[in-house]
Parts: structure tokens; C-alpha cells; sequence
């Protein structure tokens, strides 16, 4: 167990004087810009280690957020691999001072490998916990895990810390480290419950909640229940042998912000999703200080007698923090949408139902609070009530419409918990700068189902949640197109589109499953707007009407090219669209863009046509066609396993 308190203890002993009256200034590091990430398939990992300097001990820090930004390099192919990824605060002070590996973010690479060379994606995590560790010079590490070449593909990694200043909610009073590592799982010789064994803390002096903050991932693919990657495993944690919690350590991923990915993205795991942060485990436990505690974990019993293989990775730590310092303190964590982030991918731009996360930083419970937001032209007051307790977040989705500009801030501010003046403002309001929702007129929703039609949904809501348009699984046929044209009063509508298999409308993994599409046309059948169909569970589109003919969007550019499955055999099934009829020629390209294959499509507007490049050997490939004006190109794979 390591412990690190005395250091923590010398800078917290100042903010037991400090005013409940923050400010909001962030203060933003970066310890890795656009670094060249690529594995050592010899020993399995890659160290990227970085001497950052962060602001002195002088600052203190109300909130701490880490953003990480994967891009693919300029020289090399995305990864393409899922493989753990972590950042780690190595060294603190110098090179000479004692090595801490304090894991603060756990990251899983996404399936890269159909990213084109201008991808970009950003993740964040909440690393409050260890705000108070990020002063003066620190090393941080950047971890790569994986086995796959590293000549032709990696990628450009960008690691930033911003640092909210201000007054903790509550003082950190000190921190050890738990469990960590990696621990087999179903292996009679070699127990998990060895490395899982109880762990006895003392809480220090003031000491009102001691926090488990807990990152825990299930690896490998065993012949028995291909544990512990795809095998829902319950973990039970005790306090002084009393149960505080047990949860599956299992992860939807069909909801994934980053879609579509090339491998099986939407297969649900063991607490992790491919490209994606992994969200810790947090339990603040009610203790008493200067007495002694025991914490145990105890994982479901699993035995694998054949090829224990399964294995769970751990980082635990707890931290010792005082009572809140206010009362009263509501804090707006953040606005999930409209947002200019890539958290809310699935439901961003919106023109309606503002959703934002609170948090209660105060030692009572919230029953009440107050919300201000809008923009310039127009703003809403709400007030919401329930029952938030210390420590507590949640989200709200609140009331109304808006019309956004470009360029126009949307805020959101909060006030008066329980009807008190807030003791600490500095966190109490945001703004962003979303961007507008589309504005259509008169059109048509092409919707074409898959081979499997039980599982699909399509339907428009408008801003109160009233569904305005419905096509339901028992009313759908396989493989057939719905046309509809639709003319709907002013106001803010959401088109959905579901799949209660998480499969979406196509799925590379299931070629038998086919694949459909969905399209907003206008009235002559021209493309507005073209879907993703490997979208996984949901597809939400958000767009607003104003009537007199008025339309504001950008339409998604002609020719459509879609392959289906893009990880094929050699036998795929090539869908082309187009706004007007044209001559359209299609060739294939391997690696080398050497020419395999080419086909006169004829003189179309759209079709699907058949392709057979079977007898070509295993490898990418390049799929193009071209009209009299445009080209469209899409990658494949070649692999008959």
C-alpha cells in the first residue's frame, strides 16, 4: 500500500482559512501535444513519459478535467487495435524523488483502421481527486498497450489538464494507494482473492469521508465463458465486513459516442467500451477519523479448470477528504447539450430540452434550485426540485425551445439551493458556443429496413415529446424502403432512429443481417442529409421548421457510396445514390492502388450491384467511383477467416 500524505497535508493546511469565494479562471496544461503513439509488440506497451510544468502550490484548484485527444498521423494509418491505454503521474518534483504511478486515467483505443488521415476525437475525465497533486514540475506518462505493428500505424496523442482555480469543495487530508495491477481470474492455482485481500486504512485527523475511487477493467478471451472481456461478473465491496456495494462489472457499448469503429465496437464488455474513457467506481464511505477500517473486494466466484486466461486490471486509491465546507453549494458540472464537445455526438445540435449535470458540493441536501439559461435573444427560468445528496450529481434536461445563431452563446446558470444564497458562485455558471440545428421545409424521410426488421424503430417527436410520425417493428417489412413526405408545423422536431438489438441498420460482424439506410430527401429526391447506418442502438437528428418556405442546412454531398459488409470474402454488395442521373465507372484498388478490378455501372441515379473480387489475395482494398464531376472512395478488407 502506498501512501501519500505528509506533502498533501503541508499544502491543505491553508485552505482550512480560505473564503468559500472561487474563481473561475481555468488553467490549461498540456504534458503530451500530438505525440507519435505506436506499440513495442516485444514487451506489449510503450512509454511516452513527459517532465510537465504546472502551476505552484499557491493555486488551488476547485476542479480538475483531463482531455484526451487521439488523432490519426500524418505519416502512419490510425490504430487499429482496442488496447488499454493509460496516464499516470509518474514523479513529482524531480528525477531524483520517489516513482508513484499513480494511474489518473484509464483510456481503450478504438478500432482505427477505416479513420481517415483527417480523424479527430476527444475524450474527458473528471481527476479531481487528484487536483491537488498537479504543481511544479511532474512527470506524466502516457501509456500504449498492444501488440500490433508499429512501422505502419499508431497515433498522434494530445494529453491536457485543465485546472478550474478556486476553493475545494472539500480538504484533502490524505491518500493511499490500494489494489493495482493485474489479477487472473478463474484460475485454481492462482486466485484472484490473493491479490484481492482486505486492506486496512486509519483515516486521519478530520477525516469525514474516506473516497474509493476504483478503475477496474476484464481482459481476455477464456474457453469456458470467454472471460473476463465478454463475461458479466459481479464485484462486492465490504467496510468493516459489512456489504457498501455490488455491481456487475459490465459496460453497454452500443451507445457509444465514437461510432462507427471498424472492429465489433458494439459488443458489450467488462466494464470498458473500444475508444472510449473508462468511467472509475467511486463510493465515499462514512467513517469516523483517527480509527481503523478494513476495505475488502470479493469478485464472483469463477473457475476455469481448461485455459485460465481471464484477467481483470486494477487501480484503486483512497482519498481522506474533511466534511464539505459549505452548506449550501450547488455546482454546475457541465452543459451536455448544446455543447461544442464530443461527449454528446448522438443528440448535438439540439433546439430543444437544454441538458446540463449538477453536482452538490454542500453538506446538505439539495431539494431545490434555480435555473437561468438561454441566449441573448431569449431566456427561461426553471426551478427544479428533488432530493440531491452530498456529493450527488445528476442530469437535468430542462424546458424549452431555442434558436441558435452562428456563433451564438447558449448559458446556463444555477442559484439558490434550498432557497439559500449558494456559498461558493465560482462554479455556477457556463456558456458554450453550440452549433445551430438545421432548418427544413417540406421533405421526405427514405427509410430502407435490413433483413431483420424486428428491431427497428423510426419516428419524429416534437419538442414535447409528442410523436408526431411513427414506423414500429410489427409494421415493418425486411428490406423494404418507406418513403414519406412530411410538412410540420413551426417548432423543434427529433428524428430517432432505434435498434433494440444494438446492431443498427448494418453491422459488418452480422453480413446476413443486410443493410438499410435512412435519408432525408427534399420533394424532388435530392440528399439533404445521409445517416451512418452502423449507428449501434440510436440515431437522433435534430432540426427545427419555421414555415414560409424558410430552410437553413448544408446538404450532404453526392455521389453516396455505401459497401456492404466493408470486411468481406471478396463478395460485397456496392449501393450508389445520386442527386441526378450520370455515367457512373467503379474500379478497385489494393494497397499499392494498383487497379483489380473495374465495372461500367451504366447511366443511373441509384442501384445496388453485386461485386466478386474473391480471387484476389487478403488485404485492403480501395473501392471508387466516379460521375462526369465527382469521385467517392471507400475502404475494405479483404479476409476470409
Amino acid at each position: 500500500m502506498r501512501s501519500f500524505v505528509p506533502s498533501l497535508l503541508i499544502l491543505l493546511m491553508s485552505f482550512a482559512g480560505a473564503s468559500i469565494a472561487g474563481s473561475a479562471k481555468v488553467r490549461v496544461v498540456n504534458s503530451h501535444d500530438r505525440v507519435q503513439v505506436v506499440t513495442d509488440p516485444v514487451k506489449g506497451y510503450n512509454s511516452y513519459p513527459a517532465w510537465t510544468l504546472f502551476p505552484s502550490k499557491s493555486i488551488m484548484y476547485r476542479h480538475a478535467l483531463l482531455r484526451i485527444t487521439y488523432q490519426c498521423p500524418e505519416s502512419l494509418k490510425c490504430g487499429e487495435w482496442d488496447y488499454i491505454d493509460k496516464v499516470l503521474i509518474r514523479r513529482k518534483g524531480g528525477i531524483s524523488e520517489d516513482t508513484l504511478n499513480f494511474e489518473i486515467a484509464r483510456m481503450i483505443s478504438p478500432y482505427g483502421s477505416r479513420f481517415t488521415s483527417d480523424w479527430k476525437f476527444s475524450w474527458t475525465a473528471d481527476i479531481t481527486d487528484f487536483a491537488p497533486l498537479f504543481h511544479d514540475s511532474l512527470e506524466i506518462e502516457f501509456i500504449h498497450t498492444g501488440y500490433e505493428s508499429n512501422k505502419d500505424r499508431g497515433w498522434l496523442v494530445t494529453v491536457t489538464f485543465e485546472l478550474t482555480e478556486g476553493t475545494p469543495a472539500m480538504e484533502l487530508l490524505g491518500m493511499e494507494e490500494f489494489w493495482k495491477g493485474n489479477f487472473p481470474y478463474g484460475d485454481t492455482a492462482n486466485s484472484i482473492e490473493s491479490y484481492l485481500s482486505p486492506r486496512k486504512f486509519k483515516t486521519p485527523e478530520g477525516t469525514a469521508i474516506s473516497r474509493l475511487r476504483i478503475l477496474q477493467t476484464g481482459h481476455g478471451m477464456d474457453d469456458l465463458e470467454n472471460c473476463a472481456e465478454f463475461c458479466a461478473k459481479s464485484r462486492s465491496i465490504y467496510l468493516d465486513g459489512k456489504l457498501i456495494s455490488r455491481k456487475n462489472v459490465w459496460k453497454e457499448c452500443s451507445d457509444n459516442p465514437l461510432f462507427p469503429q471498424a472492429g465489433t465496437w458494439i459488443f458489450d464488455r467488462a466494464n470498458w467500451c473500444p475508444g472510449d474513457m473508462v468511467a472509475p467506481d467511486i463510493l465515499d464511505l462514512k467513517v469516523s477519523y483517527r480509527k481503523s477500517h478494513t476495505l475488502d473486494i470479493n469478485m464472483e466466484p469463477y473457475i476455469n479448470r481448461s485455459k485460465p486466461t481471464a484477467n481483470y486490471e486494477f487501480s484503486s486509491y483512497i482519498f481522506h477528504y474533511s466534511e464539505p465546507l459549505a452548506e449550501n453549494d450547488a455546482g454546475l458540472v457541465e452543459i451536455v447539450a448544446p455543447t461544442d464537445g464530443t461527449r454528446s455526438t448522438r443528440n448535438d445540435p439540439v433546439c430543444s430540452g437544454p441538458a446540463v449535470v449538477i453536482k452538490n458540493y454542500g453538506r446538505n441536501s439539495i431539494r431545490s434550485l434555480e435555473f437561468n439559461y438561454g441566449t441573448s435573444r431569449s431566456g427561461l427560468h426553471y426551478m427544479w426540485t428533488g432530493e440531491l445528496g452530498t456529493n450527488e450529481s445528476v442530469m437535468i434536461t430542462l424546458p424549452g425551445e431555442f434558436i441558435f445563431g452562428d456563433g451564438e452563446k447558449f448559458f446556463v446558470s444555477v442559484s439558490t439551493p434550498n432557497g439559500m444564497p449558494d456559498e461558493y458562485e465560482g462554479d455556477n455558471s457556463k456558456e458554450v458556443i453550440p452549433n445551430p440545428v438545421p432548418v427544413y421545409d417540406k421533405f421526405i424521410i427514405a427509410f430502407r429496413t435490413n433483413n431483420d426488421s424486428t428491431s427497428s424503430y423510426c419516428r419524429i417527436k416534437d419538442s414535447f415529446g409528442n410523436i408526431v410520425f411513427s414506423l414500429k417493428p410489427d409494421e415493418l417489412n425486411a428490406g423494404k424502403l418507406y418513403s414519406d413526405t412530411f410538412s410540420l408545423r413551426q417548432g423543434c422536431y427529433t428524428l430517432e432512429v432505434l435498434d433494440t438489438a444494438g446492431d443498427g441498420l448494418e453491422f459488418w460482424f452480422n453480413p446476413e443481417g443486410g443493410s438499410g439506410f435512412v435519408r432525408i430527401l427534399d420533394l424532388k429526391g435530392r440528399l439533404i442529409k445521409s445517416f451512418v447506418s452502423d449507428f449501434g442502438n440510436l440515431l437522433i437528428h435534430n432540426f427545427r421548421i419555421e414555415g414560409n418556405g424558410t430552410t437553413s442546412y448544408t446538404s450532404d454531398k453526392t455521389p453516396l457510396l455505401n459497401v456492404f459488409p466493408p470486411r468481406n470474402s471478396g463478395k460485397f454488395e456496392l449501393e450508389v445514390f445520386l442527386n441526378e442521373p450520370d455515367s457512373v465507372s467503379l474500379v478497385l484498388l489494393d494497397e499499392m492502388m494498383n487497379m483489380v478490378y473495374e465495372q461500367d455501372l451504366g447511366y443511373i441515379r441509384e442501384g445496388s450491384f453485386p461485386v466478386d473480387i474473391s480471387e484476389n489475395p487478403d488485404g485492403v482494398y480501395f473501392v471508387r467511383i466516379s460521375t462526369a464531376s465527382d469521385i467517392a472512395e471507400r475502404r475494405i478488407r479483404l479476409k476470409r477467416d
